[in-house]
Protein backbone atom coordinates (compact mmCIF):
# COMPACT_ATOMS: atom_id res chain seq x y z
CA UNK A 1 0.00 0.00 0.00
CA UNK A 2 1.13 3.67 -0.71
CA UNK A 3 1.82 6.07 1.76
CA UNK A 4 -0.79 8.51 2.75
CA UNK A 5 -0.02 11.91 2.05
CA UNK A 6 0.86 13.55 5.15
CA UNK A 7 -0.66 17.17 5.58
CA UNK A 8 -0.42 19.71 8.54
CA UNK A 9 -2.86 22.70 9.37
CA UNK A 10 -1.77 26.14 10.04
CA UNK A 11 -4.15 28.80 11.23
CA UNK A 12 -4.51 30.99 14.23
CA UNK A 13 -8.30 30.51 14.51
CA UNK A 14 -9.08 26.83 16.69
CA UNK A 15 -12.61 26.79 14.64
CA UNK A 16 -11.73 27.05 11.37
CA UNK A 17 -8.92 24.16 12.37
CA UNK A 18 -11.05 21.92 13.47
CA UNK A 19 -13.55 22.64 10.19
CA UNK A 20 -10.76 21.73 8.08
CA UNK A 21 -10.05 18.59 10.22
CA UNK A 22 -13.33 17.34 9.97
CA UNK A 23 -14.41 18.69 6.18
CA UNK A 24 -13.52 15.25 4.91
CA UNK A 25 -12.29 11.77 5.83
CA UNK A 26 -8.54 12.56 4.84
CA UNK A 27 -7.50 8.44 5.11
CA UNK A 28 -10.12 7.22 2.71
CA UNK A 29 -9.22 9.81 0.68
CA UNK A 30 -5.12 8.57 0.65
CA UNK A 31 -4.52 11.58 2.90
CA UNK A 32 -3.45 12.02 6.45
CA UNK A 33 -3.43 14.72 8.85
CA UNK A 34 -0.30 14.99 11.06
CA UNK A 35 -0.90 18.26 12.74
CA UNK A 36 -1.73 21.33 13.29
CA UNK A 37 -0.30 24.63 14.85
CA UNK A 38 -1.31 28.43 15.37
CA UNK A 39 1.23 30.46 14.33
CA UNK A 40 4.22 29.98 11.90
CA UNK A 41 6.77 29.42 14.11
CA UNK A 42 4.66 26.80 16.09
CA UNK A 43 4.39 25.49 12.21
CA UNK A 44 7.90 25.16 11.52
CA UNK A 45 8.78 23.40 14.62
CA UNK A 46 6.15 20.38 14.09
CA UNK A 47 7.30 20.54 10.40
CA UNK A 48 10.95 19.08 11.55
CA UNK A 49 8.93 16.71 13.81
CA UNK A 50 6.50 15.01 11.76
CA UNK A 51 7.84 16.01 7.81
CA UNK A 52 4.68 16.39 5.80
CA UNK A 53 4.37 16.62 2.49
CA UNK A 54 1.71 19.41 2.33
CA UNK A 55 0.96 22.28 4.32
CA UNK A 56 -2.47 24.38 4.42
CA UNK A 57 -1.66 27.19 5.83
CA UNK A 58 -3.68 30.69 6.68
CA UNK A 59 -2.00 34.27 6.04
CA UNK A 60 -2.46 36.83 8.51
CA UNK A 61 -1.72 35.02 12.29
CA UNK A 62 -0.05 36.84 15.61
CA UNK A 63 4.09 35.63 15.74
CA UNK A 64 4.45 34.50 12.69
CA UNK A 65 2.73 35.42 10.01
CA UNK A 66 2.00 32.84 6.58
CA UNK A 67 4.30 35.54 4.52
CA UNK A 68 7.00 34.69 6.97
CA UNK A 69 5.96 31.06 7.31
CA UNK A 70 6.00 30.12 3.61
CA UNK A 71 9.06 32.16 2.77
CA UNK A 72 11.38 30.00 5.56
CA UNK A 73 9.51 26.80 5.09
CA UNK A 74 10.65 27.03 1.62
CA UNK A 75 13.86 27.84 1.97
CA UNK A 76 14.01 24.90 4.75
CA UNK A 77 12.34 22.44 2.81
CA UNK A 78 12.01 23.21 -0.56
CA UNK A 79 10.16 19.55 -1.22
CA UNK A 80 7.15 20.52 0.91
CA UNK A 81 4.16 21.87 -1.12
CA UNK A 82 2.22 24.92 0.44
CA UNK A 83 -1.36 25.58 0.44
CA UNK A 84 -2.64 29.23 1.52
CA UNK A 85 -5.72 29.78 2.74
CA UNK A 86 -7.53 33.55 2.44
CA UNK A 87 -10.18 35.79 3.26
CA UNK A 88 -11.41 37.88 -0.27
CA UNK A 89 -9.47 41.28 1.77
CA UNK A 90 -6.51 39.28 2.04
CA UNK A 91 -6.04 38.43 -1.65
CA UNK A 92 -3.50 40.86 -2.84
CA UNK A 93 -1.29 39.53 0.20
CA UNK A 94 -1.75 36.49 -1.10
CA UNK A 95 -0.02 37.00 -4.54
CA UNK A 96 3.33 37.99 -2.49
CA UNK A 97 3.43 34.06 -1.57
CA UNK A 98 3.35 32.96 -4.82
CA UNK A 99 7.43 34.42 -5.25
CA UNK A 100 8.14 31.80 -2.54
CA UNK A 101 6.56 28.94 -4.66
CA UNK A 102 3.02 28.36 -3.01
CA UNK A 103 1.20 25.52 -4.71
CA UNK A 104 -2.41 27.06 -4.98
CA UNK A 105 -4.33 29.29 -2.87
CA UNK A 106 -7.96 28.75 -1.21
CA UNK A 107 -10.54 31.28 -0.17
CA UNK A 108 -11.72 30.82 3.12
CA UNK A 109 -15.72 31.62 2.21
CA UNK A 110 -16.06 29.43 -0.81
CA UNK A 111 -14.44 26.36 1.31
CA UNK A 112 -16.24 23.03 0.96
CA UNK A 113 -15.29 19.36 0.58
CA UNK A 114 -15.15 19.28 -3.24
CA UNK A 115 -12.70 22.34 -3.23
CA UNK A 116 -10.11 21.39 -0.61
CA UNK A 117 -10.13 17.96 -2.10
CA UNK A 118 -9.63 19.11 -5.73
CA UNK A 119 -6.84 21.86 -4.68
CA UNK A 120 -5.02 18.60 -2.36
CA UNK A 121 -5.14 16.40 -5.57
CA UNK A 122 -3.67 18.30 -7.63
CA UNK A 123 -0.77 19.61 -4.96
CA UNK A 124 -0.21 16.11 -4.23
CA UNK A 125 0.58 15.54 -7.82
CA UNK A 126 3.25 17.55 -7.99
CA UNK A 127 5.32 15.57 -4.94
CA UNK A 128 7.65 13.27 -6.73
CA UNK A 129 7.68 11.21 -3.33
CA UNK A 130 4.52 10.36 -3.91
CA UNK A 131 5.26 9.03 -7.15
CA UNK A 132 2.42 10.49 -8.90
CA UNK A 133 -0.59 8.20 -7.68
CA UNK A 134 -3.87 8.88 -8.76
CA UNK A 135 -5.24 9.64 -4.90
CA UNK A 136 -9.23 9.52 -6.28
CA UNK A 137 -9.20 5.69 -6.31
CA UNK A 138 -7.16 5.50 -3.28
CA UNK A 139 -8.95 3.10 -0.63
CA UNK A 140 -7.14 3.09 2.65
CA UNK A 141 -9.15 2.93 5.55
CA UNK A 142 -9.25 5.30 8.71
CA UNK A 143 -6.63 5.08 11.43
CA UNK A 144 -7.53 4.73 14.93
CA UNK A 145 -6.07 8.19 15.41
CA UNK A 146 -8.15 9.91 13.16
CA UNK A 147 -11.47 8.42 14.27
CA UNK A 148 -10.33 9.17 18.29
CA UNK A 149 -10.07 12.58 16.86
CA UNK A 150 -13.36 12.92 15.24
CA UNK A 151 -14.85 11.62 18.20
CA UNK A 152 -12.99 13.71 20.68
CA UNK A 153 -13.75 16.78 18.90
CA UNK A 154 -17.78 16.02 18.72
CA UNK A 155 -18.13 14.32 15.32
CA UNK A 156 -19.95 10.94 14.89
CA UNK A 157 -18.09 8.45 13.34
CA UNK A 158 -18.66 4.72 12.83
CA UNK A 159 -16.25 3.08 15.51
CA UNK A 160 -17.76 -0.57 14.82
CA UNK A 161 -15.07 -2.00 12.93
CA UNK A 162 -12.40 -4.96 13.18
CA UNK A 163 -9.30 -2.41 13.48
CA UNK A 164 -11.07 -0.51 16.68
CA UNK A 165 -12.05 -4.19 17.92
CA UNK A 166 -8.34 -5.03 17.54
CA UNK A 167 -7.25 -1.87 19.00
CA UNK A 168 -9.27 -1.89 22.29
CA UNK A 169 -10.59 -5.15 22.60
CA UNK A 170 -12.21 -4.71 25.88
CA UNK A 171 -15.66 -3.51 27.57
CA UNK A 172 -14.25 -0.84 29.53
CA UNK A 173 -12.57 2.90 29.28
CA UNK A 174 -11.55 6.13 30.94
CA UNK A 175 -9.22 8.78 30.19
CA UNK A 176 -6.35 9.89 32.07
CA UNK A 177 -4.52 12.67 31.69
CA UNK A 178 -2.91 15.74 32.96
CA UNK A 179 -1.64 19.06 32.12
CA UNK A 180 1.44 20.38 30.72
CA UNK A 181 1.20 24.26 30.51
CA UNK A 182 3.83 24.45 32.91
CA UNK A 183 5.92 23.24 30.39
CA UNK A 184 4.48 26.23 28.18
CA UNK A 185 8.21 27.72 27.48
CA UNK A 186 8.89 23.80 25.68
CA UNK A 187 9.26 23.52 22.02
CA UNK A 188 7.05 20.95 20.07
CA UNK A 189 10.19 18.79 19.75
CA UNK A 190 10.48 18.22 23.80
CA UNK A 191 7.01 17.77 24.15
CA UNK A 192 6.69 15.07 21.61
CA UNK A 193 9.02 13.58 23.95
CA UNK A 194 7.95 13.98 27.16
CA UNK A 195 4.58 12.55 26.07
CA UNK A 196 6.18 9.42 24.71
CA UNK A 197 8.32 8.89 27.91
CA UNK A 198 4.73 9.61 29.72
CA UNK A 199 2.91 6.93 27.80
CA UNK A 200 5.91 4.84 28.29
CA UNK A 201 5.71 4.74 31.83
CA UNK A 202 2.04 4.89 32.30
CA UNK A 203 2.14 1.32 30.01
CA UNK A 204 4.64 0.41 32.47
CA UNK A 205 2.66 0.79 35.51
CA UNK A 206 -0.76 -0.85 33.87
CA UNK A 207 1.22 -4.01 32.34
CA UNK A 208 2.55 -4.57 36.01
CA UNK A 209 -1.15 -5.56 37.26
CA UNK A 210 -2.86 -5.71 33.96
CA UNK A 211 -1.02 -6.93 31.12
CA UNK A 212 -4.17 -6.73 28.47
CA UNK A 213 -5.10 -3.76 29.44
CA UNK A 214 -4.47 -1.30 26.08
CA UNK A 215 -2.91 2.28 27.01
CA UNK A 216 -3.54 5.00 23.80
CA UNK A 217 -1.95 8.45 23.28
CA UNK A 218 -4.68 10.89 22.19
CA UNK A 219 -3.44 14.00 20.61
CA UNK A 220 -5.44 17.23 21.36
CA UNK A 221 -3.80 20.20 22.66
CA UNK A 222 0.29 20.27 22.92
CA UNK A 223 -0.33 21.66 26.68
CA UNK A 224 -2.50 18.27 27.23
CA UNK A 225 -1.23 15.16 27.56
CA UNK A 226 -4.56 12.26 27.67
CA UNK A 227 -4.68 9.18 27.24
CA UNK A 228 -7.09 6.55 26.75
CA UNK A 229 -7.28 3.35 29.42
CA UNK A 230 -9.17 0.18 27.56
CA UNK A 231 -9.92 -2.84 30.41
CA UNK A 232 -12.15 -5.23 32.00
CA UNK A 233 -14.77 -3.68 34.05
CA UNK A 234 -13.90 -5.74 36.67
CA UNK A 235 -10.57 -4.69 37.10
CA UNK A 236 -11.65 -1.44 37.60
CA UNK A 237 -10.64 -1.07 41.01
CA UNK A 238 -7.42 -2.74 40.73
CA UNK A 239 -6.76 -0.25 37.61
CA UNK A 240 -7.53 2.57 40.11
CA UNK A 241 -5.24 2.11 42.38
CA UNK A 242 -2.61 1.60 39.37
CA UNK A 243 -3.48 5.10 38.27
CA UNK A 244 -2.60 6.57 42.13
CA UNK A 245 0.63 4.77 42.12
CA UNK A 246 1.19 6.23 38.57
CA UNK A 247 0.18 9.84 39.67
CA UNK A 248 2.22 9.38 43.36
CA UNK A 249 5.50 8.40 41.41
CA UNK A 250 5.59 11.26 38.87
CA UNK A 251 4.59 14.08 40.94
CA UNK A 252 7.98 13.34 42.55
CA UNK A 253 9.56 14.12 39.30
CA UNK A 254 7.10 16.69 38.01
CA UNK A 255 5.26 18.27 41.30
CA UNK A 256 3.41 20.94 39.03
CA UNK A 257 1.72 17.56 37.63
CA UNK A 258 -1.80 17.07 38.69
CA UNK A 259 -3.36 13.67 36.97
CA UNK A 260 -7.57 13.61 36.46
CA UNK A 261 -8.87 10.23 36.19
CA UNK A 262 -12.06 10.47 34.03
CA UNK A 263 -15.25 8.99 34.56
CA UNK A 264 -15.58 5.16 33.03
CA UNK A 265 -17.88 4.39 30.15
CA UNK A 266 -18.11 1.24 28.11
CA UNK A 267 -18.52 2.42 24.62
CA UNK A 268 -16.59 4.42 22.35
CA UNK A 269 -18.74 6.37 21.28
CA UNK A 270 -19.17 8.09 24.34
CA UNK A 271 -15.83 9.41 24.53
CA UNK A 272 -16.53 12.80 22.73
CA UNK A 273 -19.41 13.41 25.30
CA UNK A 274 -17.26 12.12 28.08
CA UNK A 275 -14.35 14.18 26.79
CA UNK A 276 -16.71 17.17 26.40
CA UNK A 277 -18.82 16.90 29.50
CA UNK A 278 -16.66 15.28 32.38
CA UNK A 279 -13.12 15.17 31.57
CA UNK A 280 -12.14 18.82 30.41
CA UNK A 281 -14.07 20.24 33.82
CA UNK A 282 -11.79 17.78 36.20
CA UNK A 283 -8.95 18.82 34.26
CA UNK A 284 -10.29 22.84 35.56
CA UNK A 285 -10.54 21.82 38.84
CA UNK A 286 -6.95 21.53 39.18
CA UNK A 287 -7.03 25.41 39.26
CA UNK A 288 -8.39 25.57 42.63
CA UNK A 289 -7.05 22.12 43.94
CA UNK A 290 -3.51 22.41 43.74
CA UNK A 291 -2.60 20.72 46.47
CA UNK A 292 -3.94 17.22 44.38
CA UNK A 293 -1.41 15.14 42.77
CA UNK A 294 -5.01 13.12 41.90
CA UNK A 295 -8.67 14.36 41.10
CA UNK A 296 -11.26 11.11 40.90
CA UNK A 297 -14.61 12.54 40.72
CA UNK A 298 -15.75 10.63 43.02
CA UNK A 299 -13.38 11.25 45.51
CA UNK A 300 -13.68 14.70 45.22
CA UNK A 301 -15.18 16.87 48.23
CA UNK A 302 -18.76 17.77 48.39
CA UNK A 303 -18.61 21.67 48.28
CA UNK A 304 -22.47 23.29 48.26
CA UNK A 305 -22.34 25.72 45.11
CA UNK A 306 -22.68 29.55 46.74
CA UNK A 307 -24.18 31.44 44.05
CA UNK A 308 -23.24 35.29 45.47
CA UNK A 309 -23.01 38.01 43.57
CA UNK A 310 -20.06 40.91 43.59
CA UNK A 311 -22.05 44.55 44.02
CA UNK A 312 -19.58 46.30 41.95
CA UNK A 313 -21.48 49.40 42.30
CA UNK A 314 -21.08 49.45 46.17
CA UNK A 315 -17.16 48.39 45.92
CA UNK A 316 -16.77 51.85 43.20
CA UNK A 317 -18.56 53.57 46.03
CA UNK A 318 -16.74 52.54 48.80
CA UNK A 319 -13.13 53.55 46.48
CA UNK A 320 -14.66 57.16 45.28
CA UNK A 321 -15.67 58.27 49.15
CA UNK A 322 -11.87 56.80 49.95
CA UNK A 323 -12.75 53.83 51.64
CA UNK A 324 -10.42 51.80 49.91
CA UNK A 325 -9.49 49.57 53.11
CA UNK A 326 -13.44 48.42 53.42
CA UNK A 327 -13.83 47.89 49.35
CA UNK A 328 -10.75 45.90 49.40
CA UNK A 329 -12.10 43.73 52.85
CA UNK A 330 -15.11 43.21 50.66
CA UNK A 331 -13.51 42.31 47.49
CA UNK A 332 -11.00 39.82 49.22
CA UNK A 333 -13.70 37.92 51.25
CA UNK A 334 -15.99 37.16 47.71
CA UNK A 335 -12.86 36.19 46.30
CA UNK A 336 -11.83 33.75 48.77
CA UNK A 337 -14.88 32.17 48.36
CA UNK A 338 -14.63 32.10 44.79
CA UNK A 339 -11.79 30.35 45.20
CA UNK A 340 -12.62 27.92 47.31
CA UNK A 341 -15.68 26.59 45.08
CA UNK A 342 -13.78 24.17 42.62
CA UNK A 343 -16.40 24.24 40.38
CA UNK A 344 -16.21 27.80 39.12
CA UNK A 345 -15.43 28.18 35.54
CA UNK A 346 -11.72 29.02 35.46
CA UNK A 347 -11.86 31.86 32.66
CA UNK A 348 -14.48 33.40 34.24
CA UNK A 349 -12.66 33.72 37.88
CA UNK A 350 -9.58 34.66 36.05
CA UNK A 351 -11.72 37.09 34.39
CA UNK A 352 -13.11 38.68 37.15
CA UNK A 353 -10.14 39.47 38.63
CA UNK A 354 -8.56 41.00 35.71
CA UNK A 355 -12.02 43.09 35.65
CA UNK A 356 -11.38 44.67 39.17
CA UNK A 357 -7.82 45.38 38.42
CA UNK A 358 -9.37 47.39 35.51
CA UNK A 359 -11.82 48.90 37.60
CA UNK A 360 -9.56 50.06 40.04
CA UNK A 361 -7.02 52.08 37.65
CA UNK A 362 -9.77 53.78 35.42
CA UNK A 363 -11.05 55.16 39.28
CA UNK A 364 -7.62 55.95 40.26
CA UNK A 365 -7.29 57.92 36.64
CA UNK A 366 -9.80 60.39 37.95
CA UNK A 367 -8.01 61.14 41.44
CA UNK A 368 -4.43 63.13 42.04
CA UNK A 369 -2.93 59.60 42.23
CA UNK A 370 -0.37 59.47 39.10
CA UNK A 371 -1.62 56.24 38.18
CA UNK A 372 1.24 56.41 34.14
CA UNK A 373 3.34 53.53 35.52
CA UNK A 374 0.11 51.56 36.84
CA UNK A 375 -1.06 52.52 33.29
CA UNK A 376 2.03 50.67 31.66
CA UNK A 377 1.54 47.60 33.70
CA UNK A 378 -1.82 47.02 33.33
CA UNK A 379 -1.36 44.53 30.11
CA UNK A 380 1.58 42.63 31.96
CA UNK A 381 -1.26 42.42 35.08
CA UNK A 382 -4.17 40.90 32.78
CA UNK A 383 -1.47 38.65 30.45
CA UNK A 384 -0.07 37.43 34.06
CA UNK A 385 -3.76 36.62 35.24
CA UNK A 386 -3.94 34.80 32.00
CA UNK A 387 -1.10 32.63 32.80
CA UNK A 388 -1.73 31.88 36.38
CA UNK A 389 -1.25 28.06 36.89
CA UNK A 390 -3.33 28.05 40.21
CA UNK A 391 -6.09 30.57 41.44
CA UNK A 392 -3.74 30.75 44.65
CA UNK A 393 -1.22 32.47 42.31
CA UNK A 394 -4.41 34.83 40.51
CA UNK A 395 -5.33 35.62 43.65
CA UNK A 396 -1.54 36.36 44.79
CA UNK A 397 -1.32 38.51 41.50
CA UNK A 398 -4.46 40.36 42.59
CA UNK A 399 -3.49 40.95 46.23
CA UNK A 400 0.20 42.07 44.88
CA UNK A 401 -1.74 44.60 42.85
CA UNK A 402 -3.84 45.96 45.69
CA UNK A 403 -0.91 46.75 47.85
CA UNK A 404 0.66 48.31 45.48
CA UNK A 405 -2.23 50.72 45.28
CA UNK A 406 -2.58 50.82 49.14
CA UNK A 407 0.90 52.16 48.64
CA UNK A 408 -0.24 54.64 46.05
CA UNK A 409 -3.16 55.89 47.75
CA UNK A 410 -1.39 56.25 51.15
CA UNK A 411 1.93 58.17 49.78
CA UNK A 412 -0.65 60.56 47.79
CA UNK A 413 -3.05 61.01 50.78
CA UNK A 414 0.23 62.20 52.70
CA UNK A 415 0.81 64.25 50.00
CA UNK A 416 -2.71 65.79 50.26
CA UNK A 417 -2.62 65.88 53.89
CA UNK A 418 0.63 68.58 53.64
CA UNK A 419 -1.06 70.17 50.81
CA UNK A 420 -4.43 70.43 52.61
CA UNK A 421 -2.44 71.97 56.05
CA UNK A 422 -0.99 74.55 53.78
CA UNK A 423 -4.32 75.68 52.53
CA UNK A 424 -5.97 75.70 55.94
CA UNK A 425 -2.57 77.50 57.04
CA UNK A 426 -3.06 80.15 54.35
CA UNK A 427 -6.65 80.48 55.07
CA UNK A 428 -6.22 81.19 58.91
CA UNK A 429 -3.61 83.93 57.79
CA UNK A 430 -5.71 86.02 55.06
CA UNK A 431 -9.03 85.23 57.13
CA UNK A 432 -9.66 89.03 57.08
CA UNK A 433 -8.93 89.35 53.60
CA UNK A 434 -11.70 89.00 50.74
CA UNK A 435 -11.53 85.01 50.35
CA UNK A 436 -13.04 83.26 47.89
CA UNK A 437 -12.99 79.55 46.62
CA UNK A 438 -12.07 80.57 43.09
CA UNK A 439 -9.26 82.61 44.49
CA UNK A 440 -7.68 79.98 46.58
CA UNK A 441 -8.53 77.30 44.28
CA UNK A 442 -5.91 79.55 41.81
CA UNK A 443 -3.60 79.96 44.93
CA UNK A 444 -3.43 76.01 45.40
CA UNK A 445 -3.68 75.40 41.47
CA UNK A 446 -6.90 73.06 42.47
CA UNK A 447 -10.00 72.63 39.88
CA UNK A 448 -12.74 74.90 41.86
CA UNK A 449 -15.56 72.00 41.75
CA UNK A 450 -12.69 69.15 42.90
CA UNK A 451 -11.58 72.16 45.78
CA UNK A 452 -15.27 72.24 47.02
CA UNK A 453 -15.88 68.55 47.32
CA UNK A 454 -12.84 67.83 48.10
CA UNK A 455 -13.01 70.26 51.21
CA UNK A 456 -16.31 69.23 52.14
CA UNK A 457 -14.83 65.53 52.19
CA UNK A 458 -11.83 66.20 54.50
CA UNK A 459 -13.47 69.34 56.62
CA UNK A 460 -16.73 67.66 56.93
CA UNK A 461 -18.47 71.23 56.37
CA UNK A 462 -18.12 73.44 53.32
CA UNK A 463 -15.45 76.01 52.61
CA UNK A 464 -17.84 79.15 53.42
CA UNK A 465 -18.85 77.40 56.50
CA UNK A 466 -14.96 76.39 57.58
CA UNK A 467 -14.21 80.87 56.50
CA UNK A 468 -16.92 81.74 58.77
CA UNK A 469 -15.85 79.75 61.65
CA UNK A 470 -12.31 80.92 61.54
CA UNK A 471 -13.27 84.57 61.46
CA UNK A 472 -15.87 84.28 64.31
CA UNK A 473 -13.78 82.76 66.45
CA UNK A 474 -11.05 85.70 65.89
CA UNK A 475 -13.80 88.13 66.33
CA UNK A 476 -15.13 86.17 70.02
CA UNK A 477 -11.55 86.96 71.17
CA UNK A 478 -11.42 90.52 69.91
CA UNK A 479 -14.89 90.86 72.34
CA UNK A 480 -12.74 90.51 75.18
CA UNK A 481 -11.23 94.03 74.06
CA UNK A 482 -14.27 96.42 74.89
CA UNK A 483 -11.75 99.11 73.76
CA UNK A 484 -12.60 97.82 69.61
CA UNK A 485 -16.08 98.69 68.89
CA UNK A 486 -18.07 95.59 67.35
CA UNK A 487 -18.47 97.53 63.95
CA UNK A 488 -14.33 97.32 63.60
CA UNK A 489 -14.29 93.96 64.62
CA UNK A 490 -16.74 93.19 61.89
CA UNK A 491 -14.28 94.66 59.38
CA UNK A 492 -11.14 93.23 60.86
CA UNK A 493 -12.41 89.49 60.55
CA UNK A 494 -13.45 90.33 56.80
CA UNK A 495 -16.86 91.11 57.11
CA UNK A 496 -18.01 94.36 55.15
CA UNK A 497 -21.21 94.20 56.12
CA UNK A 498 -22.00 94.79 59.74
CA UNK A 499 -25.17 93.46 59.95
CA UNK A 500 -24.52 90.55 58.19
CA UNK A 501 -21.44 89.71 60.62
CA UNK A 502 -24.22 89.75 63.34
CA UNK A 503 -26.47 87.40 62.04
CA UNK A 504 -23.32 84.84 61.10
CA UNK A 505 -22.41 85.37 64.63
CA UNK A 506 -25.67 84.70 65.99
CA UNK A 507 -25.72 81.28 64.25
CA UNK A 508 -22.20 80.24 65.57
CA UNK A 509 -22.76 81.60 68.92
CA UNK A 510 -26.52 81.61 69.82
CA UNK A 511 -25.55 85.32 70.52
CA UNK A 512 -25.41 88.46 68.55
CA UNK A 513 -21.87 90.38 69.54
CA UNK A 514 -23.15 92.91 71.66
CA UNK A 515 -24.65 90.35 74.01
CA UNK A 516 -21.95 87.72 73.82
CA UNK A 517 -19.96 90.51 75.41
CA UNK A 518 -22.00 91.23 78.00
CA UNK A 519 -22.24 87.92 79.58
CA UNK A 520 -18.74 87.88 79.10
CA UNK A 521 -17.94 91.13 81.48
CA UNK A 522 -20.74 90.09 84.14
CA UNK A 523 -18.41 86.87 83.87
CA UNK A 524 -15.47 88.58 84.84
CA UNK A 525 -17.16 90.56 87.40
CA UNK A 526 -18.04 87.89 89.51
Amino acid sequence: MNDLCKVLIVDDEYLVRQGIKHLLNWETEGFQMVGEAGNGKEALEMVSLVRPHIVITDIIMPVMDGEEFTRILKATFPEIEIIVLSSFSEFEYVKSTFQSGVADYILKPTLETEGLLTVLRATADKIPSLNGRNLAFSSFSPSVDSIMDKLISGYETDVDTSIIHDTFPWDSFFLLGCSMKYMINKDQKELASYKTSLVTEVARHVSQDHAKAKVHLIETEPATFMVLLNFGHKELGNITEVVRTIATEISKQEPECCWVMGDVFHHLNQLGDVYQESFLKMMDYSFFLPDRTLIIGSELPIVPKIDIKFNMNHFTDELKRKQSDTAFEYLQEHVEVLAGQYKNDVFEFKSFLSNIIFVIITLLDNTKIDTALMEEEKYSYFKKMDESRYARDAVRLLQSFLDKVKLMTTAADHKESNRLQKLLDYMHEHYADQLTLAELSKYFHFNTSYLSSYFSAHMNEGFSEYLNRIRIEKAMELLNDDSITISEISGRVGYSDHSYFCKVFKKFTGDSPSSYRRKKYKKQEK
